[in-house]
């Protein structure tokens, strides 16, 4: 993700005042910085004279050494969720930078799009061998968010790694096909919340996608499921691309709309 520097002094003046100055180094610390907070206030910043910055300098220039990676996005988020009021304040902010704050089953996260001509150029990768390893890889990497809309969920070792992931904090959301296989033979993912999804048309709820950070797409004809990965040809494309991400966020929203377990 990246954005103007007018917006990131925006946001910053936005925030500033929602914590304490030692508050924020903390709160930048827990995103990669190693600053100290001490007697002369927050840390030099490479002011004229060794001055020390104002938290809305200090809260600019960690923001500014964060764009153009996808720590920003999780940054804003975790900014953003400091008050009722800010997801609407950043909105009008980010909109002009094709970038906005969604509420997602009560997590917010970012929605991009591809128009902002300085975010990453996209990528595909096509995978027909050693999917679930190549699944494991990606979900590995997930930050903040893993949603997950599958037709067959049978596969214990990617259901193990939902649940890790869940238990680091991250925002997980799954949903599968409501027929008789998933209900005797799914993934018991020890408490994280499923929803069972049949198609809206009236068939068979086909779909099998994974988004990763609203960033990242994994899709194909690949179930998780025992099957797929032991028995079937198969095939996965990883796509990185944050409108397509978000297109398939949006997705996720309509296919479970009306769905509450």
């Amino acid at each position: 993700m990246k954005i103007t520097l007018f917006a990131i002094n925006q946001i910053a003046t936005c925030i500033k005042d929602v914590l304490s100055g030692s508050k924020w180094v903390i709160f930048f610390n827990s995103y990669g910085s190693r600053d100290v907070y001490d007697s002369f206030g927050l840390p030099d910043i490479g002011k004229p004279n060794g001055q020390r910055p104002s938290k809305s300098e200090y809260i600019s220039k960690r923001l500014s050494e964060a764009n153009g990676t996808n720590n920003l996005a999780n940054i804003i988020v975790k900014m953003a969720s400091m008050g009722d009021l800010l997801p609407s304040k950043f909105n009008s902010i980010l909109e002009p930078e094709h970038f906005s704050i969604e509420n997602h089953d009560g997590h917010l996260m970012i929605i991009g799009d591809i128009q902002n001509k300085d975010d990453f150029d996209s990528e595909t990768e096509a995978h027909f061998q050693d999917i679930q390893n190549n699944i494991l890889k990606e979900l590995d990497a997930a930050r903040v968010s893993i949603t997950v809309v599958m037709a067959w969920f049978t596969n214990d070792v990617l259901g193990n790694k939902l649940i890790e992931k869940y238990k680091e904090g991250l925002d997980l959301k799954v949903a599968i096909y409501d027929d008789g296989i998933n209900r005797r033979h799914g993934v018991d993912l020890a408490g994280v919340p499923i929803k069972m999804i049949k198609s809206p048309k009236g068939g068979i709820m086909h779909n099998k996608f994974c988004v990763i950070d609203n960033q990242t797409v994994i899709t194909g004809s690949y179930n998780w499921s025992s099957n797929a990965e032991f028995k079937n040809e198969e095939n996965i494309s990883i796509i990185r691309d944050n409108k397509t991400a978000s297109d398939y966020s949006v997705e996720y929203r309509r296919l479970t709309m009306n769905h509450n377990c």
